[in-house]
This record gives structure tokens, C-alpha cells and sequence, in this order.
């Protein structure tokens, strides 16, 4: 639901990473239902709606827009996996009385009846859906790769060991399925095949949960301990040009688009806030120097303002550079020492400011064509 109202605020589209994140109300589903049957049941239900949703949406962005991040793309893959996770528990009885009842071989009988009709059509529709993640997440690995392997290791490139592991335990939980209630014998070639590659799956999922783990582990120190005594201040989130474009409704996202969501950029040019020691005392200041924002790696100067550039000759102000910004800045515009309340932080060693890209007005970058 708040997903859904700051899209209808700011007027963009979902951003593909909220469906997987949507989705795992499934894994609640499946451990609420041990204690609470009704939960379980009522958050499943409101799984499936939300892959119902944003899915095909999620799909549909992935592979239209070149500029989403590879961790974005590979995420996409836990969506249905969680889904089809979550809905095993409708195969399962919901109460003591229920077990008893199946002990009577013509209720056995109807609730196997039952379950071929109407719970595995649907286990198999998730299961191809799983499948189609499977390759669209393995197509644009391979054709962003080379964009993204230059990348800093960063948080963000954690997010591949889960979906992975996601999409593995769902394909147990449709061979369990198959199992129980496919009149096929054991022996099939597809039920050979499902097997196997689960057992992929577990083997390639495990390999990579431990890498993942252990250079997570190694950078961890950096990223807790960020030195920001040379760094810039950047503005505060509601302070940015890209805040104001959002606000107004100007950089809302299409379907297909050439450029950063005005979302990530506005994270990318506000950076994060990071806890550090100044004075004896633990403080919050803003930095751009955290590798990744959530799924997204953190753009350099250079790709941050050939992106935000793309932006502004998108929205229907660029066309008019005399236009008033209403007193919104960008990352470095006019930043004045004397305003700022620890301006000791924000100076080089050397005495100078590093000369910031942003500090130029976006206007004049652009050429007429």
C-alpha cells in the first residue's frame, strides 16, 4: 500500500525491486500459518495479489529499461519463487480435525480430487513464471555484465545470493507438490529433470551464499567506518533539483525510458546518512561515499551527471533553462561555508573544496540538436 501511494504521489511507475520485496509477504505466510491458519491463508492470498500486480510490470521495465541495475534485474527472480513457496500451504490440511478427517479414505479421495483441480494449475503457472525469471535474470546478467563488473563490490551485490536460494526452495516445494499429487509415476523424464536441476540450484545457491558472505564480512569494517573528513555535504533528500521535478510530477517514469528513475538519482545525488565520531561525539552526516544505495551501486560524478542531464532533457521544463528553480540546489550549487554547521568537515586537507561537477547549472549543459 505505500508502495502503491508514492507512485500515485510522485506520479511513477513501481519500481521493479518493490515486487520482489512485495512478494515476500509469502515467506510470513508460510510461518504464520504454523501457529495461525487464517493468517497464513489471508497472507498468501495477499501475495499472489501483489505478484498478480506487479510482475508483468516488473518484467515488462527490466528488460525495456537498459539503465535499471543488474541487482535490480537478478532480484526479480525471488518474486515468484516466494510466491510459489508461500502458496504450498494450501496443500496442507488446516486443522487437527481436518488429519482425522483424511484417515476416511473417501475424504482422502476427494481432497486429493480437490487439490489436482484447482491447487496445481496454479503451482504450475508459478512454476513457469519461476522458470521465465529464471532466464530473464540469466539474459540480462549476461548483457549488463560488462557494465556492471567494474562496480565496486558494494551491499548491493549481496542481493544475488538470496534469490538464488528463493528460487531453489521453490523448486522443492513444487517437486513436493508433484510428488503428492500428480498421477505420473516417479520416473519421468521431467520429474528426472526437475531434480536435477534443483540440485543445481541448491549446489550453485550454497556456493554462492558463502562467497557472498565471506567478502561481506571482509568489506564490512569499510563500510561502518567511512571517513568523510574531505568529503562534500551533499543536500538533504527534500532539497534536490530531482526532489522538486518529482514533487511537481515532471520526472515521472514511462514503461520504456533511456534514463535513471528520478528516484534513483534523487538517492544517488543526496547520498545516505552515516554515523561517524567528530568531536568525542557520534554524528549523522550525509555522505556519497556508501557503495550502493539498497540494490543500486552508487553512480560516480561522471555517470551521475551524464545521467541527471538525460533527466532534464526529458521533463517539460528543459526546454525552458530560464525557468526559476524555486530555490531547490543541486548536490555542490552554492554551497556557503558560513551556513553550514560543521564546516571543518567539509574542508580538504589541502584547504581547498574538490571542484564538483554539480556545481554547474544542468542548462548549460545541454546543446540544442
Amino acid at each position: 500500500a505505500w508502495f502503491i501511494f508514492i507512485s500515485a504521489v510522485y506520479k511513477t511507475l513501481p519500481e521493479p525491486s518493490w515486487f520482489s520485496n512485495t512478494t515476500g509477504i509469502g515467506l510470513a505466510a508460510a510461518k504464520t500459518y504454523l501457529y495461525w491458519t487464517g493468517g497464513g491463508y489471508f497472507l498468501s492470498g495477499v501475495s499472489l495479489l501483489a505478484f498478480s500486480m506487479f510482475y508483468v510490470v516488473a518484467l515488462y521495465r527490466i528488460h525495456t529499461n537498459e539503465k535499471i541495475s543488474v541487482p535490480v534485474c537478478w532480484v526479480q527472480l525471488s518474486g515468484p519463487a516466494v510466491v510459489l513457496y508461500g502458496f504450498t500451504i494450501f496443500s496442507q490440511p488446516g486443522s487437527d480435525s481436518d488429519d482425522f478427517a483424511l484417515l476416511i479414505q473417501e475424504n482422502k479421495e476427494n481432497f486429493y480430487q480437490i487439490h489436482r483441480r484447482f491447487y496445481m494449475p496454479v503451482m504450475n503457472i508459478l512454476f513457469t513464471f519461476c522458470m521465465v525469471s529464471m532466464a530473464s535474470s540469466l539474459y540480462l546478467l549476461r548483457t549488463r555484465w560488462k557494465a556492471f563488473r567494474d562496480k565496486e563490490f558494494s551491499p548491493a551485490h549481496v542481493s544475488f545470493a538470496a534469490p538464488l536460494i528463493s528460487h531453489a526452495n521453490a523448486m522443492q516445494a513444487y517437486r513436493s507438490s508433484l510428488n503428492k499429487f500428480s498421477p505420473t509415476p516417479p520416473g519421468t523424464l521431467f520429474k528426472i529433470w526437475l531434480y536435477r536441476y534443483w540440485t543445481l540450484t541448491v549446489i550453485c545457491g550454497t556456493v554462492l551464499v558463502f562467497v557472498m558472505t565471506w567478502k561481506f564480512l571482509a568489506h564490512l569494517p569499510s563500510w561502518c567506518q567511512i571517513d568523510v573528513e574531505d568529503d562534500e555535504l551533499p543536500p538533504a533528500p527534500d532539497e534536490t533539483l530531482v526532489t522538486q521535478l518529482l514533487q511537481q510530477g515532471e520526472a515521472g517514469d514511462e514503461m520504456k525510458q533511456n534514463f535513471v528513475s528520478a528516484a534513483v538519482l534523487q538517492a544517488n545525488e543526496s547520498g545516505t546518512l552515516v554515523r561517524v565520531l567528530q568531536d568525542g561525539k557520534m554524528k549523522y552526516v550525509r555522505s556519497r561515499r556508501m557503495p550502493s544505495m539498497g540494490f543500486d551501486p552508487i553512480m560516480n560524478f561522471s555517470e551521475l551527471m551524464s545521467e541527471r542531464e538525460r533527466l532534464l532533457q526529458h521533463v517539460t521544463y528543459a526546454a525552458d533553462p530560464s525557468r526559476d528553480r524555486g530555490g531547490m540546489r543541486s548536490f555542490d550549487d552554492d554551497i556557503h561555508f558560513d551556513t553550514l554547521h560543521e564546516p571543518q568537515r567539509l574542508r580538504a586537507s589541502s584547504g581547498r573544496r574538490k571542484l564538483n561537477f554539480l556545481s554547474f547549472d544542468a542548462s548549460t549543459m545541454m546543446r540544442p540538436s
